[in-house]
């Protein structure tokens, strides 16, 4: 059984606001679409991928290179991401192996190219276990449908605090 925190509930309504054409908002939209890997200054961090399973992770900092941050304290604030990139990855993994999603896998055919002049803007990290390197392989490079389970408990966790069910295997509301 899995308890929705915050997060997970997040990342449920996102899927149904992408999959209708609308947006959704909350911490998690960070995320979400640092992981589709769009270079844009308004995002402070994004992913790209040398190869299906080597990701890297950039961050957005426009500041010359000489008024950045030391290494240490960039890598700091980098691994400070690694747990919520992990619980990310591993509801998508959990809600793919549940059938609550559909993944159709995409590959790197898509995905945005490292922009121009992009070592100005932006700072690399890759410090990645394999644990971080698969989630986001598997949530990156594909495509995710809600099935009908999915809206089911998107429906019930809109609902007011009041109406708590338990009709799900393997999901607990809260």
């Amino acid at each position: 059984m899995i308890a929705l925190n915050r997060t997970k509930k997040e990342i449920i309504n996102y899927l149904i606001a992408e999959n209708e054409g609308s947006h959704s908002f909350g911490r998690v939209t960070t995320y979400m679409r640092a992981f589709r890997g769009d270079f844009k200054p308004e995002m402070p961090f994004t992913f790209y991928f040398l190869s299906e399973n080597r990701p890297v992770m950039y961050i957005y900092d426009p500041l010359p290179s000489e008024k950045r941050s030391t290494r240490e304290v960039f890598h700091g604030q980098c691994t400070r991401k690694k747990p919520k990139i992990l619980e990310i990855t591993d509801f998508f993994e959990y809600l793919t192996e549940h059938q609550y999603i559909r993944r159709i896998y995409r590959g790197l055919r898509g995905r945005p190219e490292l922009p121009e002049n992009y070592v100005k803007l932006w700072r690399k990290y890759s410090d990645f276990y394999n644990d971080l390197m698969s989630g986001l392989s598997f949530v990156c490079l594909a495509e995710f449908t809600p099935k009908l389970k999915l809206y089911k408990i998107w429906t019930h966790i809109n609902k007011p605090a009041a109406a708590v069910i338990h009709d799900e295997p393997g999901l607990s509301f809260q």
